[in-house]
């Protein structure tokens, strides 16, 4: 597989809630060839992404939908369970970014852990769709996670399904960084230092230097770009004209979005290296 360039871009427009403004906005991106579209950002969450991702899933093919979850109200159980059905929905397209803003130290990284035991607590087999017997999963692939941290204890078992992608993409923000070793994606301005992660985007104005940014990424020093839009129905058109030289020539596999930008699922984060097999499918 061709290393991929991401385009990636956060939105949170408080008209994001309301259907008819967001529908033209999820096209858009879509058209503009993004990779991943994150819903909020750190100070910025003015609608709950967990809710408007499932409306989002459907009306989208292939762009990674990535909700921001503030770790200081959230639980890592609804979460997890939250994040399974969307990744479900959109067929393999899920991300989430945990912004540690107004928690404890250690709460953000201490969800992202308590999560990732609860999707491990079911085996990627675990289904079986039997009509002629009438059985739906094997039981003895569903396991309590018994999480324990500092700050959550969870047994589990998670009572919904392992992800199609094993894990949702984890993003991270130099901005809000979080202590997590094996992140999916990291953004990252010139002046931060990025976080760990597999992939690393640098953070950009809509002018940037095209061709600066290909040397550097052909270079092996970025793995592509991220915009933060303030009004994003007139910015992704604008993305998708400069960048389209970048992405026209790649392979769009709609749905897993691992597999699309190259992002195994760390060992690390899974005792498992893959998401849920549906039998009907397989």
């Amino acid at each position: 597989m061709t290393r991929p360039f991401i385009l990636s871009a956060s939105v949170a427009e408080a008209s994001l809630a309301v259907p008819q403004y967001c529908a033209p906005v999820l096209t858009a991106a879509e058209a503009a060839g993004l990779d991943l579209l994150i819903f909020g950002r750190s100070g910025t969450r003015p609608f709950d992404a967990q809710v408007l991702l499932p409306w989002a899933a459907p009306l989208t093919t292939r762009i990674g939908l990535v909700a921001t979850v503030p770790a200081s109200n959230a639980h890592p159980f609804h979460v997890a369970r939250a994040l399974s059905a969307i990744d479900f929905l959109s067929a393999g397209r899920t991300g989430w970014s945990v912004i540690g803003e107004g928690a404890p130290q250690g709460l953000a990284e201490d969800m992202v852990l308590a999560a990732r035991a609860l999707w491990d607590g079911w085996d990627s087999d675990t289904l079986i769709l039997d009509k002629s017997t009438g059985r739906y999963l094997d039981a003895s692939k569903v396991r309590a996670s018994n999480y324990e941290g500092p700050f959550f204890k969870v047994a589990g078992p998670l009572n919904a399904m392992r992800p199609p992608l094993g894990h949702p993409l984890l993003v991270v923000d130099g901005a809000d960084p979080i202590a997590i070793a094996d992140a999916d994606i990291a953004l990252f301005t010139e002046e931060q230092s990025s976080p760990p992660a597999t992939k690393r985007l640098l953070k950009v104005a809509l002018d940037a230097d095209v061709a600066a940014l290909t040397a550097r990424f052909e270079a092996g020093e970025i793995d592509g770009v991220h915009f933060t839009l303030d009004v994003a129905a007139a910015q992704l058109p604008l993305i998708g004209m400069r960048f389209a030289a970048l992405v026209e020539n790649r392979t769009d596999i709609p749905g897993d979005l691992r597999a699309r930008l190259g992002l195994p699922i760390p060992s690390t984060a899974s005792n498992q290296t893959g998401g849920a097999v549906i039998p009907e499918y397989a």
